[in-house]
């Protein structure tokens, strides 16, 4: 048997004998979209050539691919990422967020021309992506609530009116969500990081945040091009 060495190239660190950046083994989600995350996550290709596509990755991937080019077979509108700290639910929802930003243009990295056959679809659909990381978000001028800023990221302006004028202070209805993905004018993926972070720093807007969970649940399930993934901890140690 060969040595695991000459098998599996280590990183570039350990083999010059260089520490860790603890930083690098941490995803920021909204650090992936502000562009401002270390470029092995921001960047799709370095992305992906460093992604271990396990198969709960590839399973919930093929869901997500598949909701998003139209098709509700073997899969669902709303998907809770459920593991210990650690366990790889922001890598995931960095991975659909990569995905379904750049459609297309990622085919051709690691990994996903099998991601896209074994979902049994035609290509990877390009999507409005909409992210909310609890643990990040507070409210700014134009994002007054959670439910405003993703209008604005998913169409805008346009967006935003679709809510209706009591959005600064109350959560949308069904129907209003579902104009706001009219107004997208394409598939739509939320997701959803550290959610339970953010209701502990407002709990104030716990009820009211809650309220806009299960009316953005029923709306996506009543689109046939749009996912939601949420990712919640399994131990109270990570809720805190």
């Amino acid at each position: 048997m060969e040595p695991w060495y000459k098998i599996a190239t280590p990183r570039k660190e350990v083999r010059e004998g260089r520490s860790f950046n603890p930083d690098e083994f941490a995803i920021a989600l909204e650090q992936v979209v502000a562009g401002t995350a270390p470029e092995d996550y921001r960047d799709p290709a370095q992305f992906f050539a460093r992604t271990c596509f396990t198969r709960a990755l590839r399973e919930h991937a093929g869901m997500v691919l598949r909701r998003l080019s139209g098709r509700t077979d073997n899969t669902s509108p709303v998907l809770t990422l459920i593991t210990q700290f650690g366990g790889g639910k922001t890598h995931t929802l960095t991975t659909l967020y990569h995905l379904a930003k750049n459609g297309d243009a990622v085919a051709g990295h690691n990994g996903v021309a099998d991601l896209v056959r074994e979902a049994g679809v035609a290509s990877v659909p390009k999507a409005k992506v909409a992210v909310f990381v609890g643990n990040a978000w507070d409210p700014q001028p134009g994002r007054e609530t959670p439910w405003i800023d993703i209008a604005r990221q998913l169409a805008g302006d346009k967006g935003v009116e679709a809510l209706g004028p009591a959005a600064k202070t109350t959560p949308p209805g069904t129907d209003s969500i579902a104009r706001v993905f009219q107004a997208a004018g394409a598939p739509v993926l939320l997701l959803f990081d550290e959610v339970l972070n953010f209701l502990n720093r407002h709990r104030g807007s716990a009820e009211s945040f809650h309220a806009f969970i299960q009316n953005l649940t029923v709306a996506t399930t009543g689109t046939t091009h749009g996912a939601a993934v949420i990712s919640l901890p399994r131990s109270q140690v990570e809720m805190t």
